[in-house]
């Protein structure tokens, strides 16, 4: 819908309400062309707005750098005046400030023995009031970009031609999936269940970076192509917004790409104790396992099965259930989405359980009663999909021959048992030969 044409005023712009306006006539902000978090989520409850060379925490951290974002947090590279280093200072919406679980969890898995080969170490914590609430800051180790920059990237996950795709090699995305897997066993033997594996939360380390000089790493003003001011529509100055947006830059220069490559698992905002599950899930859309699609309890195996989505992706180049998380926009839309994903399980991985199709409130209108087979019309793209070893023989790494496809096909499908209770542990599947070879 076309933004309506402002009147303009010399009055004080309204404070915007905690919730986004679905009518997008009513949004603040004009488009930026950047990679970077939605603008109109600046106001109370939402982001905080941060600029180069602000300081935080009494002028402890200053930040010179965006490292990322995600829907409730962003993250910046900063230096420590009091400790004369650099660091990753991740500053939480006001809203998720409130309930936050992180640095319980954290905590108390730093007590645990070499925590911090698996997880990016917390090195301080603390609330900073701004326009719009009050955020709790997490102050990491910096690490370098995420495990998404080995994947490809398209507008929409709909046909995905392996011609394009630009891959890590077999030894570089086993390490991925290794380290990965430790991380996991480590959360899982510690009771915690990540909630939210997904490319984005795998970071890998960095070298030493203490004696680079900050004008090498600065994002400011003048760099046109990863900074852009934000301007209102009606004009009027905003109180909630920063004055520029920013594009992550995340410190590839410094990072460790190769077979030697060390992955940490990042963002335990989902996080959970297992003996006390959510009653909502965090996870991402394309990596829900059956029992979070349907709204049954979970626990551990649903980050089995999300990094059994992942061992498919990293060596195959594509992800293989193909869901959109904008086509979830509304409740009707997302009742069509979680039916095709549903559906794309019974074609990838085979035929659904009987406790799946009972628990799935529309199974009978997505089948033909008489073939058994889903109905064409709610299948968003069209077409049946290709079994799971069709698809990974024709989009798996030149590398990987046969027999070993065979072999990583069956290992994903034990990672990808409908039934959480016989999907097979973190520490079981490190025993895994191909994990081992």
């Amino acid at each position: 819908m076309p933004h309506a044409t402002p009147s303009y005023s010399d009055s004080p712009p309204a404070t915007p309400g905690p919730e986004l306006p679905s009518d997008l006539s009513k949004w603040r902000f004009k488009i930026v062309d950047l990679y970077c978090e939605c603008s109109e989520m600046y106001r109370p409850g939402g982001y905080h707005p941060v600029g180069y060379g602000d300081r935080l925490h009494e002028d402890t951290y200053k930040v010179v750098r965006k490292l990322g974002y995600g829907s409730v947090s962003t993250v910046w590279l900063a230096i420590d005046s009091r400790n004369n280093r650099y660091v990753a200072l991740k500053i939480m919406t006001a809203k998720e400030s409130i309930n936050a679980t992180e640095p319980e969890i954290i905590q108390y898995l730093s007590q645990q023995a070499n925590y911090d080969n698996y997880i990016t170490i917390l090195l301080d914590a603390f609330t900073h009031e701004g326009p719009n609430g009050k955020h709790l800051c997490l102050v990491f180790e910096p690490t370098g970009p995420s495990t998404e920059s080995m994947l490809p990237q398209p507008p929409d996950p709909a046909p995905v031609h392996p011609e394009t795709i630009v891959r890590c090699s077999k030894l570089v995305a086993k390490k991925i999936l290794l380290d990965t897997l430790q991380g996991l066993a480590f959360l899982h033997e510690n009771n915690i269940v990540h909630r939210n594996i997904n490319p984005g939360n795998l970071l890998f380390s960095i070298s030493d970076i203490t004696n680079v000089e900050e004008n090498d790493f600065k994002q400011d003003e003048t760099m046109e192509e990863t900074v852009e001011k934000l301007w209102r529509f009606d004009r009027k100055t905003d109180k909630w917004g920063p004055e520029h947006l920013y594009q992550a830059m995340p410190l590839e220069d410094f990072a460790q790409l190769g077979p030697n490559a060390r992955v940490k698992l990042c963002d335990l905002g989902s996080a959970f104790w297992a003996n006390n599950p959510p009653s909502t899930h965090d996870s991402s859309i394309a990596l829900r396992a059956p029992e979070l699609i349907l709204g049954k309890p979970f626990g551990a195996p649903i980050d089995i099965w999300a990094l059994g989505c992942l061992l498919f992706e990293f060596l195959a180049g594509r992800p293989l259930f193909l869901v959109n998380p904008d086509h979830c926009e509304t409740q009707k839309k997302k009742k069509s989405t979680d039916d095709d994903h549903l559906i794309q399980l019974h074609d990838i991985i085979g035929k659904l359980p009987d406790d799946i199709m009972e628990a799935w409130p529309r199974a009978k209108k997505c089948f033909n009663p008489v073939t058994h087979q889903p109905r064409k019309k709610f299948r968003i793209h069209g077409e049946s999909y290709d079994p799971l070893e069709v698809m990974f023989a024709e989009n798996k790494l030149d590398e990987i021959d046969d027999a070993e496809s065979a072999v990583v096909c069956s290992l994903i499908r034990k990672m990808l048992v409908y039934s959480p209770a016989e999907r097979p542990s973190a520490t079981e599947l490190l025993k895994h030969p191909w994990f081992l070879a």
